[in-house]
């Protein structure tokens, strides 16, 4: 198939989930024989197996990237494609079918979650933006059930995909280690982390340690800050670490708790719905209220037998997400689209 696929940027300019997520679809869709070119702000990088068509931007108006997008998308010419599948910002893209949009959580959910009243009202805004672009998509695909519940016209639900390969298990840390992966702020909850690690963690296991891979530091003793890292050192994190922790208050999804699952690290999460969904209501890891985090971290961290059945288990879970199983299920979107559009 020659499918156009679409995001506004990709990883080599962006830290967002969204960007990742599409680069590596586009590049399983590739290796399974699939013609992708990828229509973004972005400019080719050298993990790209697909095609990229960049638009061109005025770096002072990035703050307005998805409409400016949605804007050169409605202006390009589609028709040598067999689908386009769009990872947002579709909401201009009238009379061009094929078409497929996949949510990756939802916008009203993300307005909730935010923590000062720009992003939230920014959010809002983009909600009723989604709604257009499911209207005018043929097909509406949800990374979740929560994604599904909150906007009703997603008819399928494909989770995220991850590496299997990659984020594999190894060897753990000499001493007792928590990773974190997000933001300091925001609903990620760095911070909330690291004063739960200095308060609860810290005091009973001295030796302990939090590797935080954030856009800024986090302060406190056996804080160890990682900054931005490497794919491959990313990777080796999640082997190495004892227990992953991410309290979110808001996951669409959320990669990374299954990232750790793929590399044999148990999972402590709050009570968000992508935490619970992947966790399967805390069958394949812990979720915790946010006074219960620091305790039930405690837990694994001393008790190994512990730590090895959630490691096992979760090991079977991320099967769920391998990017082979991802890919199918849009296949047999992507071919069922197109011949009903042939039949038309």
């Amino acid at each position: 198939m020659k499918i156009a696929m679409t995001h506004v940027d990709l990883p080599n300019e962006s830290k967002g989930g969204v960007a990742f997520q599409a680069h590596y679809l586009a590049n399983v869709l590739v290796g399974r024989g699939h013609d992708v070119t990828m229509f973004t702000f972005s400019p080719w990088f050298e993990e790209c197996r697909y095609k990229v068509h960049q638009y061109a931007i005025n770096p002072k108006l990035k703050k307005f990237h998805a409409f400016l997008l949605a804007a050169n998308l409605a202006k390009t010419d589609f028709s040598d494609f067999d689908i386009i599948h769009a990872h947002g910002d579709n909401f201009l893209l009238f009379g061009k079918h094929p078409q497929v949009r996949t949510f990756h959580g939802s916008a009203i959910d993300e307005a909730i979650a935010a923590v000062t009243w720009r992003f939230r009202i920014y959010q809002t805004v983009i909600a009723g933006l989604e709604k257009v672009g499911a209207w005018i998509a043929d097909v509406n695909v949800g990374v979740s059930k929560a994604t599904q519940k909150r906007i009703p016209a997603v008819s399928d639900v494909i989770p995220n995909g991850v590496d299997t390969v990659l984020f594999s298990p190894g060897q753990k840390s000499e001493h007792p280690s928590i990773l974190f992966v997000g933001t300091t702020g925001g609903r990620k909850r760095g911070k909330l982390l690291a004063d739960i690690f200095s308060r609860e963690v810290r005091t009973k296991f001295p030796n302990a340690e939090l590797w935080a891979v954030t856009e800024k530091p986090l302060e406190g003793e056996g804080i160890v800050n990682f900054g931005k890292v490497s794919q491959d050192t990313l990777c080796k994190l999640y082997r190495q670490a004892w227990v992953f922790c991410l309290p979110s208050t808001y996951e669409g999804f959320g990669i990374p708790y299954v990232e750790a699952l793929a590399a044999g690290t148990p999972v402590v999460a709050s009570l968000n719905v992508g935490a619970k969904e992947i966790l399967d209501e805390g069958k394949y890891g812990v979720l915790a209220e946010d006074d219960r985090i620091g305790n039930q971290i405690n837990l694994l961290l001393g008790d190994d037998n512990l730590r090895q059945k959630y490691a096992e288990i979760g090991l079977l879970r991320s099967q769920d997400f391998s990017w082979e199983k991802v890919a199918q299920k849009y296949e047999t979107i992507y071919a069922e689209l197109i011949s009903k559009h042939k039949k038309l």
